[in-house]
């Protein structure tokens, strides 16, 4: 991949939805070997391996779906921005007997999930946007969306399509982060578009789990990316990584940034 593609991408990180969409094409192109998340993750972590920050996300997901009391027997499962699939795939554990989707807009990712999971009946890929959903109303009992949703070009359009898609009672687990004066203004789009749900805030969890996991992700960067490329590239994906020592960590650690986690429902 040519050097000024890749800082183009970085740059585009910050325009629509679309281009966002090239970029992480892009991104998952880089050599990853066999990481299957890309979320911040949360600590403590009760999962094990070396993504077991990033697991636990999904684990803490679950959590407020059981104890908001909105387990169902055999549930269709949609997560939207599902990247590399690892997460998806650990939450479907979770729900045996299910069915699952994992949309993205990224081909290239798709493609590995494809490869990766073939194994698994129940589990099944798709390309598409999260603001134009190609499914038919009332198609999920639980959708999830990890740590995506500020990379879809806004929240208005999301939430409308979450609604439409999820079946009466169904749930929401959604979790993302933003400049801590916007994460109000989220959680409100989300109520206007008939999604009932508390918004918690877990910016701590995640900050330390960024803290616990840098070398790791370090050594992950330095692996995926051609030695010639590493002095220009490696300090943009430290700090989209949130490394230690980087201004993306030390947003969340002073709370300039915030993550929250929420189960909302759709109204019956």
């Amino acid at each position: 991949m040519p050097l000024d593609r890749l800082l183009q991408g970085y740059v585009l990180l910050r325009a629509d939805g679309t281009s966002r969409g090239r970029l992480y094409d892009r991104f998952y192109k880089l050599h990853w070997g066999n990481v299957g998340t890309n979320n911040y993750g949360f600590a403590p972590a009760d999962a094990i391996g070396p993504e077991r920050y990033q697991l636990q996300m999904y684990k803490e997901l679950y959590k407020l779906l059981v104890a908001g009391g909105h387990m169902q027997g055999h549930t269709d499962l949609l997560e939207v921005g599902c990247g590399r699939g690892g997460g998806l795939m650990h939450f479907l554990k979770l729900l045996p007997g299910s069915s699952a989707i994992g949309l993205d807009y990224s081909e290239t990712a798709l493609r590995y999930c494809r490869e990766h999971y073939r194994h698994v009946r129940s589990l099944a890929f798709v390309r598409g946007s999260a603001v134009e959903l190609p499914f038919a109303e009332d198609s999920f009992d639980l959708l999830i969306s990890v740590e995506a949703s500020h990379n879809f070009g806004g929240y208005d359009g999301f939430f409308r399509e979450v609604h439409r898609v999820l079946r009466p009672g169904g749930a929401f687990l959604y979790c993302d982060y933003d400049i801590a004066d916007g994460v109000q203004d989220i959680e409100n789009k989300m109520r206007g578009a008939a999604l009932h749900g508390i918004f918690h805030d877990i910016t701590s969890n995640v900050a330390e789990a960024c803290r616990l996991d840098s070398e790791r992700r370090r050594h992950l960067i330095q692996g995926c990316l051609p030695w010639y490329f590493r002095v220009w590239v490696i300090r943009y994906l430290a700090n989209y990584a949130a490394l230690e020592g980087t201004r993306k960590l030390e947003a969340f650690r002073t709370s300039r940034e915030r993550y929250y986690m929420t189960c909302a429902i759709k109204a019956n």
